[in-house]
C-alpha cells in the first residue's frame, strides 16, 4: 500500500499544524498521521508501520507513555492499524486505513 496525503481529506487542525498544541495530544488520529506523514516523506524508510517503543521514544516523547498506548490502542479498535508483532516492548503495527487519502 503506497500511503498518501490529501488536503480534501486532511483536518484543518493539521493543515495549520496546530495539532501538537491542542489539549489530548497526541490523539489517535494524531499518531496515525504522522506514521503516514513519514511514510509519505520517507517512503523508503517508513512503510506505514510503527513501534511503540519508536512513538514513546521519538516521535511523541514528550508526551504521556500511557497516553501514547491509549491512542495506540484506540487506532487498533478503531480498525485504522492492525498490530503485527505483540512480543513485549516490540509492539508493532501496521497502516490498514488511511483517512487522509
Amino acid at each position: 500500500m503506497i500511503l498518501t496525503i490529501s488536503e480534501n481529506s486532511t483536518p484543518i487542525k493539521y493543515i495549520l499544524g496546530i495539532h501538537k498544541e491542542l489539549p489530548g495530544y497526541p490523539e489517535p488520529l494524531d499518531i496515525l498521521y504522522h506514521t503516514i506523514e513519514m511514510a509519505v516523506r520517507n517512503p523508503s524508510r517508513y512503510k506505514g508501520t510503527f513501534t511503540t517503543h519508536h512513538c514513546t521514544t521519538y516521535w511523541f516523547k514528550d508526551a504521556d507513555p500511557e497516553l501514547v498506548n491509549e491512542s495506540i490502542n484506540k487506532l487498533t479498535q478503531m480498525g485504522y492499524v492492525m498490530q503485527t508483532n505483540n512480543t513485549p516492548g516490540k509492539e508493532s503495527y501496521k497502516v490498514i486505513i488511511n483517512p487522509f487519502e
